[in-house]
């Protein structure tokens, strides 16, 4: 997947001469930051973006958008990598009756930590909605629903996954 990210990075840069790169950053659910950069295609109604997305667990995702109105405030793609997070399944230990009070204080404790931190990204190919206040390529506030399926990178479990962020274009 860094693979992917890196040779979308090289490609934007590259083509920068020739069309419009932008830069953007968001938060929503569950991701709390995503950096973005984007490059606008065919006269403004089409940008090709790859974005880091910082949570509980990360991931990298790379995507394509199309508007679908003349004012590009709607538009619909296809986003492949990081698409949500979800809980990794993991069960804490049960503790043992010759336990101290000290260890089953650090158990109690360690429990409720790992159920807060014990999530996993799902990567895998989805399709996206955005809403953007301003038209596609524009600078401005964007809202975007994710939506796909894929894989859990510990338990490589498969599932349906998704996310919304809120962000904005500079």
């Amino acid at each position: 997947m860094k693979l992917i990210f890196a040779t979308t990075l090289l490609f934007l840069s590259g083509a920068s001469h020739a069309n419009d790169v932008s830069f953007s950053i968001g938060g929503g659910y569950p991701y709390v930051a995503v950096p973005e950069i984007s490059l606008a295609t065919n006269e403004g109604t089409q940008r090709w973006y790859a974005n880091y997305k910082i949570g509980l667990d990360d991931g990298f995702s790379a995507g394509f958008e199309h508007a679908l109105t003349s004012d590009k405030k709607h538009a619909v793609g296809f986003v492949v990598g990081a698409l949500g997070v979800q809980d990794d399944g993991r069960q804490c230990p049960l503790e043992s009756e010759d336990d101290s009070i000290g260890d089953a204080f650090g158990n109690i404790f360690g429990c409720a930590l790992s159920g807060i931190f014990d999530r996993e990204t799902t990567n895998g190919v989805g399709v996206s909605y955005s809403y953007l206040f301003s038209g596609l390529n524009e600078g401005g506030w964007r809202v975007r629903l994710e939506l796909g399926y894929g894989e859990g990178t510990n338990s490589n479990e498969s599932r349906a996954d998704g996310g919304v962020s809120i962000s904005y274009e500079f």
